[in-house]
């Protein structure tokens, strides 16, 4: 199946390269050149040195000229048809997927030239020189730009206004150069910067009017030493000779604003605070929440920090689509005092979503899963949110003797939060930016394993959720509840247990009761940022209470009605790179595991043991097809049954995984990646090979190569991953590189050692 979708995309492709491959000016008027580009050459790049992200900024100033793509499938595109209409599939492949040619202007060369200079002169290179020309291929064109920087100007002096509003900021002499500098760069960056915190600084202390619009500088050039001298200066209100200090008269509140009931009569008030009045239609949100959300305080200076503060604690909430402040002048507006009008306009408190999933976890599974949901944002009145989700997967097997269905899985689940920190006893401080979350979740998993068992974990958990930072989220669950039972188990599933102990002291009915600990931190900017990192840090333990007050072993464990408790602790650290390359991506990640088992246990439970492989791992390797350590099945003797149950499973695990992705064209992309990795054990004497060991385990890692391609349409992705491994292991032959075996054209090589990935979403 999957091999006839990968010819399908190949004769797709090759159609597309095709039809694309006429003329760049086939619907370009006779008169009109096409733009192609522009070349910058900086001819003293030393100097550029000092300006972070020179290249970059410099080089998305010019135009963008006309995307060709591959064979000039952009344009061939857009060529296909002359015109269409305002929609339907002709529009779709004429806009969407294709690209109209950049028709180029004579302006661009003055444009480009103006837009160079200014960027120049903001970083302090004031006595460049800029010179742009175009040259001419036929009826393509590209622009040459030749910059001269020269060199840098920095600050010699900086005088600072006499006023009384900046007076009033109380500014020492280190907080007034905290931006700006005598004998740093000059950087007009850094002055929008300190406009930016000037007013800011105002604002926080009654200045409601007071913007950056209101800081004036004027920079002294003529200096013959590449200095400048800096004038600072503020400017005052046209109707005043100084700005005035307001204090806030009174806060208004309304959790029902829509247009249709702005100026409703039928609004009924209420104070939740001296100063705080809530205006509703109907009462959906407790008053208690809004007065503890809100930070200000009438009767004081007006802060414009709370102000914002108190509108992310609001929309934090997830009751808001929209949140607007309006400030007003009190009276005749002179008496110094302002009224504030927050306007809220709800969010749809209830909804119900569902999902429809295909993946492949090897070469030869299939699995088809739904799953519904339902979601109150506000269950209680006291923005407690619920959710609600029911799914299910079955899985299919092609090409073995074994029965079509392979695996059936159900799971339940369920999460109440509370906008709060709930702990008995204490009373916690909150932060003033974000809201915590009390978490209580519970869950059900049933998975039946044709021929094998069925396998259920019953879940428990409570705990906290909270921001410290925009970047940084933390999760701690003092309380977490595992009930893992095996049932069902089949005969010759039992045999392969009685074969393999630690394989069968995995399968062990057993309680896991501990806590959980998740660090997660992120500086991605927004969707738009394609610069940034990621790291996820986890922390699992169990038992550790229990082993305080009990001496059970691993021969003689303590138990809780009749079931094993499981003893262990386990880190998991998760770092990911994601960096631009032009137009295109490099997504990098490695992960480090390990977890040990220690007093009730022998080894870790099956659930928190490690694997590699599949769809979103090493992608060469089907699911839990490598490892542990060198250890290799002995591929003879073996029927289905014993091949396709091979759980490798471990206690370590090291993963490493480069992607390059990149546009083909529209919302056709593709990828190219390299994965590595494997999994260990840790003092297991059962699997030969199996144990981690400092001097041989670089030597056990499994590589593999692959090629990818994805159906990205922003909020849904498609993708489909082909990977072949180069390094790799074979039962007596060990771990040896495999790149002199590679013969895409044998099928029997393609069958043995070609694995695709069918997903939804990026691996990583």
């Amino acid at each position: 199946m999957l091999k006839t979708f990968v010819k399908y995309i190949c004769v797709f492709a090759i159609t597309i390269l095709c039809l694309s491959s006429c003329s760049l000016t086939k619907r370009v008027a006779d008169k009109d050149l096409v733009y192609m580009g522009t070349e910058l050459d900086v001819v003293d790049k030393e100097n550029s040195k000092t300006v972070d992200q020179f290249d970059f900024s410099i080089n998305k100033i010019p135009p963008t000229g006309t995307r060709t793509g591959l064979g000039n499938v952009y344009t061939g595109l857009y060529n296909i048809y002359e015109s269409t209409d305002d929609k339907g599939f002709k529009h779709w492949v004429k806009y969407k997927l294709g690209e109209e040619p950049v028709v180029f202007e004579k302006s661009m060369l003055k444009s480009t030239e103006a837009k160079l200079s200014y960027y120049l002169n903001g970083k302090g290179f004031f006595n460049h020189n800029v010179k742009c020309d175009s040259t001419r291929d036929d009826r393509k064109v590209n622009m040459l730009c030749s910059v001269m920087l020269n060199n840098r100007y920095t600050i010699d002096s900086i005088i600072f206004p006499v006023d009384s509003t900046y007076a009033a900021l109380k500014l020492d002499d280190r907080l007034k150069r905290a931006i700006i500098k005598e004998g740093r760069f000059y950087d007009r960056d850094r002055l929008d910067y300190e406009r930016t915190r000037l007013a800011t600084m105002a604002g926080d202390m009654g200045f409601a009017e007071f913007g950056a619009d209101n800081i004036y500088y004027y920079v002294d050039t003529t200096s013959t030493d590449h200095t400048v001298d800096i004038y600072t200066q503020v400017i005052t209100p046209t109707d005043s000779t100084s700005h005035t200090r307001f204090t806030l008269e009174q806060i208004n509140v309304y959790p029902n604003y829509t247009l249709d009931n702005e100026n409703s009569s039928k609004l009924e008030e209420e104070k939740i605070r001296d100063g705080i009045i809530v205006h509703e239609l109907d009462h959906y949100i407790d008053h208690d929440l809004l007065n503890r959300l809100i930070l200000e305080n009438p009767d004081t200076f007006y802060s414009r920090t709370l102000e914002r503060k108190s509108v992310n604690r609001l929309l934090d909430l997830g009751l808001f689509r929209f949140i607007n402040v309006n400030n007003v002048a009190s009276g005749a507006g002179h008496n110094g005092k302002i009224i504030q009008n927050i306007y809220l306009t709800p969010e749809r408190m209830q909804s119900v979503s569902g999902e429809l999933e295909v993946n492949n976890r090897s070469g030869n599974f299939f699995g088809l899963g739904a799953s519904t949901s339902y979601g109150h944002k506000n269950i209680f009145g006291h923005a407690e949110q619920l959710k609600l989700s029911l799914g299910g997967q079955v899985e299919a097997q092609f090409g073995d003797e074994l029965s079509f269905i392979n695996s059936a899985d159900v799971n339940l689940s369920g999460e109440l939060n509370f906008p709060r920190f709930i702990i008995p006893f204490f009373d916690v401080h909150e932060s003033r930016n974000y809201i915590p979350r009390t978490v209580i979740n519970s869950s059900y998993k049933y998975q039946r394993r044709i021929e094998y068992y069925t396998f259920q974990v019953a879940s428990a958990k409570f705990g906290y959720r909270w921001k410290e930072t925009s970047r940084k989220t933390h999760e701690f669950y003092p309380l977490n509840l595992d009930l893992v039972r095996v049932t069902d188990k089949t005969s010759e599933f039992q045999a392969l247990l009685d074969n393999n102990p630690r394989l069968g002291r995995s399968f062990e009915n057993v309680l896991i009761a501990g806590l959980q600990y998740y660090f997660t931190y992120s500086d991605q900017s927004g969707r738009g940022d394609r610069n940034y990192d990621y790291f996820r840090g986890e922390l699992e333990t169990s038992g550790n209470l229990i082993g305080l007050i009990s001496s059970g072993n691993s021969d003689d464990p303590s138990q809780f009605g009749g079931t094993t408790i499981a003893q262990f602790s386990k880190i998991t650290l998760d770092y990911r790179r994601y960096f631009p390359a032009g137009d295109t991506d490099v997504a990098t990640r490695i992960i480090l595991g390990g977890g040990f088992a220690y007093g009730n246990s022998k080894e870790l439970p099956y659930v928190e043991q490690y694997l590699i492989g599949g769809s979103n791992s090493v992608r060469a390797f089907r699911l839990r097809g490598i490892g542990p350590g060198s250890f290799v099945t002995d591929p003879t003797g073996q029927g289905a049954f014993e091949q396709q149950f091979v759980d490798q499973t471990g206690d370590m695990k090291i993963e490493i995984n480069v992607e390059w992705r990149f546009p083909l064209f529209s919302y056709l992309k593709g990828a190219i990646f390299t994965d590595a990795g494997n999994i260990w054990l840790i003092d297991n004497d059962d699997i030969s090979g199996g144990n981690f060991a400092i001097n041989r385990f670089y030597k056990e890692i499994g590589i593999g190569v692959g090629l990818g391609f994805r159906l990205d349409f922003d909020f849904f992705l498609i993708r489909m991953d082909m990977a072949f491994p180069i390094r790799s292991p074979k039962y007596q032959e060990g771990f040896r590189w495999r790149v002199d075996e590679i013969d895409l054209f044998d099928s029997s090589w393609r069958n043995d050692n070609l694995r695709y990935n069918l997903g939804i979403g990026y691996p990583f």
